[in-house]
């Protein structure tokens, strides 16, 4: 009867640790994806960073239908630097599906600006984007950054 009721906890235990662990914690983040903190999206129109910081625009994107984004003006150099710019495929294997497009920037300098991104067919001379985004990049003052207000002390 002993032994009955050790394999029985045994396997509760196991299946406890099978269910429980795969969910937890950070495991299930996909390689390819940023971490939370800095994402910008097409719902976005403001992206407020501190010099030295890096932030990521995610948009939808579907190469499999000829669309696809590029800048509509070239970046401010003085003021960002983009580091990564890459296509996520999606997570189903349906024919048609989108992805997304990534692009990674690190702010280098001071200042107000914007990037930019214009979706259409690149060999469509003449025909207007399908869509238009526009993200204004300014300055976040950053928590250790002194105040313009005199300390009384």
């Amino acid at each position: 009867m002993k032994s009955i009721k050790n394999l029985f906890l045994v396997l509760t235990i196991g299946a406890i640790v099978l269910f429980a662990g795969p969910g937890c914690g950070d495991d299930n983040l996909l390689p390819d994806q940023p971490p939370e903190k800095n994402i910008y999206t097409e719902n976005d129109s403001i992206i407020q960073v501190t010099v030295g910081e890096e932030f990521s625009i995610i948009l939808v994107s579907n190469p499999t239908t000829g669309y696809s984004w590029r800048f509509a003006a070239p970046l401010d150099n003085k003021l960002l630097k983009l580091t990564e710019d890459k296509f996520i495929p999606p997570d189903n294997l349906r024919k048609g599906a989108p992805g997304e497009q990534l692009w990674t920037f690190r702010r280098v300098g001071d200042g107000s600006t914007t990037i930019s991104l214009e979706y259409l067919r690149p060999w469509e001379k003449g025909k207007p984007p399908a869509h238009t985004i526009i993200f204004t990049v300014v300055a976040e003052k950053s928590a250790d950054a002194g105040s313009d207000i005199p300390n009384p002390e």
